[in-house]
């Protein structure tokens, strides 16, 4: 049977007993702080990041494109001309919103012209020779002109000889149409402006005995207020006793 020794069990005890202590102190003084921590973290405000002043790039102008004047406002000198057929009757009237002149029905300086037109269309001085004519094959009408409309005209002969007209030229755009002919003979054409520009030049030649006969369309517009000039000239007479051209009528609008 084995001996007993209550001393050593009694110092086991007490031994047991001091780190029994010691820990409970330990987890008492880590149980404090833990709370100590959280209440602190919970009561205090959440720090703030400090406040940075936004610093902007100093603004940059953007250029803006110049405004130049667009092609369509600026004034040009400028001829367009067509040359078409003429039909059996012509309505001066009707084509002549500005103005309109017929020549010869009364005599070789005889002028039927608008009323209202305020001598728009003119003719330069007239020179010789210079005659009328009746054997236009169109017809030409207006208010007052025989129901069946004129044939009639003017015309002259030899190199050089010819007609000269002219009306306003202006920044807006206008359209005259000058009705006019050629017996045995090549017309030469020559319109400009005064303001400036281009000339334009065409011609039409009829040799047969018959008068030949045609119109032109002519639009145009000045840079500034001038005038349209017109020549209607005998470039080649093949008729020594009178070849030459021919000027029936003039219409503006």
């Amino acid at each position: 049977m084995p001996l007993r020794d209550p001393e050593g069990r009694r110092h086991r005890r007490e031994h047991l007993q001091q780190g029994a202590v010691v820990l409970a102190g330990v987890l008492a003084v880590v149980t404090v702080g833990w709370v100590v921590h959280t209440r602190t973290g919970a009561d205090e405000p959440a720090p703030v990041a400090p406040t940075v002043a936004a610093t902007l790039p100093e603004q940059v102008p953007i250029p803006l494109p110049s405004v130049s004047p667009s092609p369509s406002m600026t004034p040009i000198n400028e001829i367009v001309v067509e040359q078409v057929p003429i039909g059996e009757t012509v309505d001066l009237a009707a084509e002549g919103e500005t103005d309109w002149v017929h020549w010869g029905e009364k005599g070789r300086f005889s002028l039927e012209r608008d009323s209202g037109g305020g001598f728009t269309i003119l003719e330069g001085t007239p020179g010789e020779p210079r005659l009328r004519h009746t054997v236009s094959p169109q017809r030409f009408t207006w208010p007052g002109a025989p129901d069946a409309g004129v044939a009639s005209g003017i015309r002259t002969c030899g190199d050089g000889h010819g007609f000269t007209l002219s009306a306003p030229a202006g920044t807006e755009s206008r359209t005259l149409r000058l009705y006019v002919g050629a017996m045995r003979a090549r017309g030469d054409l020559r319109i400009e402006l005064s303001t400036g520009g281009k000339a334009y030049t065409d011609s039409f030649t009829s040799r047969g005995n018959s008068m030949g006969t045609t119109a032109y369309v002519v639009s145009y517009r000045g840079s500034g207020t001038g005038k349209i000039s017109i020549k209607w000239i005998t470039g080649a007479a093949f008729d020594e006793n009178c070849g030459g051209v021919a000027l029936q009528a003039a219409a503006l609008s």
